[in-house]
């Protein structure tokens, strides 16, 4: 039988999700056995490449907050803030003169997620809050310090990673440097508004 182009599938996501199991399964396989002829995308790559390794259970993503936010926070630990850690990044951007009406949080839960979710908004600056975060919007892999303190352009907006509010209350020495980068942050805000 010849297929002039995709199947479309007429089965529940479930039914959908085991077929893609099974080819799966067949193309490692046709990989341990030297097969080499069908071209795969770096992705597919990965995912043969780690086949039968224990994989790290996902993330559900979560957000808060308007969808007309002009600031997306990402939370690189998912906790939202409570506790002593929320107590804190309250009065920093209390003392930004931002309103909760203006903020939009999500955790870190995949790439995929947190860029569709911030491309959606379109906010005019993303924080990303510790290690997690900043990699996922800036591309880099480095540890936090190597890359705070400085803007990243992604998509056309502006995202500032810095140090998460638990790493705040770990090591108070920290404050100075997030302050430095909510300074920059509102620069950009005030020349935003300004227009």
């Amino acid at each position: 039988m010849a297929v002039s182009g995709p199947i479309k599938p007429q089965s529940p996501a479930s039914d959908v999700l085991e077929i893609i199991h099974d080819f799966s399964c067949c193309l490692w396989h046709q990989k341990t056995l030297g097969f080499t002829q069908c071209d795969l995308s770096t992705e597919s790559l990965a995912v043969l490449a780690s086949w039968e390794q224990t994989l790290q259970p996902s993330r559900k993503f979560h957000s808060r907050g308007s969808s007309r936010a002009h600031i997306v926070l990402i939370d690189s630990n998912g906790s939202f803030f409570s506790g002593d850690a929320g107590g804190l990044l309250t009065k920093i951007l209390a003392a930004m003169k931002i309103s909760p009406g203006d903020v939009s949080i999500c955790n870190a839960s995949d790439s995929i997620s947190v860029q569709n979710h911030v491309l959606g908004i379109r906010p005019k600056v993303v924080i990303a809050l510790g290690d997690r975060a900043a990699g996922m919007l800036t591309g880099r892999q480095e540890p936090l310090e190597r890359v705070r303190g400085r803007f990243f352009d992604f998509q056309g907006i502006a995202v500032m990673p810095t140090f998460h509010p638990l790493q705040l209350l770990d090591n108070p020495a920290l404050k100075r440097p997030v302050w430095e980068d909510m300074q920059q942050v509102m620069k950009i805000m005030e020349s935003c508004h300004a227009r």
